[in-house]
């Protein structure tokens, strides 16, 4: 159907990996609970089929048009989510979420009652299935079709955000705290642990020996944030940054 499964050792940890030979649609390696974990998915949705576009879930009136590796997130990751990706109520709040992919997310905050989802996303072809899933479910979605940037802390008006981009965490380096709540995928040791202590934040979780997960409290109100955050040139940073006004 789509490809023929094989095994061997991964390269790195030579643990056990499945992978798909011949496959256009899940080329990748497959540790053993991440097949799992996807064919389990597969299954709750209760319907599922492999499009040219890439994998599409449908779970009774829902279905998402997810590229394959997002879809692999999606089945693995979704537990993970359920524990840390919103830690406090979401009802009639406005997340911003950096790094949205295909809306999967988006599709994981409206079940938590989000009023709105400012999608920031870059790549061209994760935005597509992300317009897709907003026009088909009617979201109320903001898409922003760039990498993120610092200023769109003072840009967009949001009260919870979740980020996780491969690499973007390092533009919160620029700035002294957040005016949400937050949680912050961290994709190196020496990264989180900076992040940690510059935002008053706490490691809740390490996914893998390098990718981390940081929760950054809530600690002023929105109102107030706004007044402690401003945009100012940061030589020893390189551009524009956003800092405390107060501090």
């Amino acid at each position: 159907m789509v490809g023929v499964i094989k095994f061997r050792l991964s390269r790195k940890r030579h643990i056990p990996v499945f992978y798909l030979k011949d496959s256009k649609i899940l080329d990748r390696e497959w540790y053993p609970y991440e097949l799992l974990d996807f064919t389990r998915t597969l299954i709750e949705k209760r319907k599922w089929r492999v499009a040219n576009d890439g994998i599409r879930l449908e779970q009774t009136k829902m279905q998402l048009v997810l590229l394959p590796q997002y879809a692999s997130l999606f089945a693995h990751e979704w537990g993970e989510w359920q524990r840390w990706y919103a830690p406090t109520s979401l009802e009639g709040k406005i997340v911003l979420d950096v790094g949205a992919g295909c809306g999967e997310t988006a599709f994981f905050y409206f079940r938590k009652g989000a009023r709105k989802v400012i999608c920031v996303e870059p790549d061209k072809a994760a935005l597509e299935c992300l317009e897709e899933n907003t026009v088909r479910h009617s979201w109320n979605v903001e898409i922003l079709p760039e990498a993120f940037r610092v200023e769109m802390l003072k840009e967009c008006k949001f009260d919870f955000m979740k980020m996780d981009g491969e690499g973007c965490e390092a533009e919160l380096l620029k700035v002294t705290r957040l005016p949400t709540e937050a949680i912050i995928e961290s994709h190196s040791l020496e990264l989180t642990q900076t992040l940690a202590e510059r935002l008053n934040g706490k490691v809740v979780a390490n996914l893998d020996p390098k990718i981390s997960l940081v929760h950054i409290p809530r600690l002023i109100s929105n109102e107030l944030a706004s007044n402690h955050m401003a945009v100012t040139s940061n030589p020893a940073i390189g551009g524009s940054a956003l800092a405390s006004t107060n501090s």
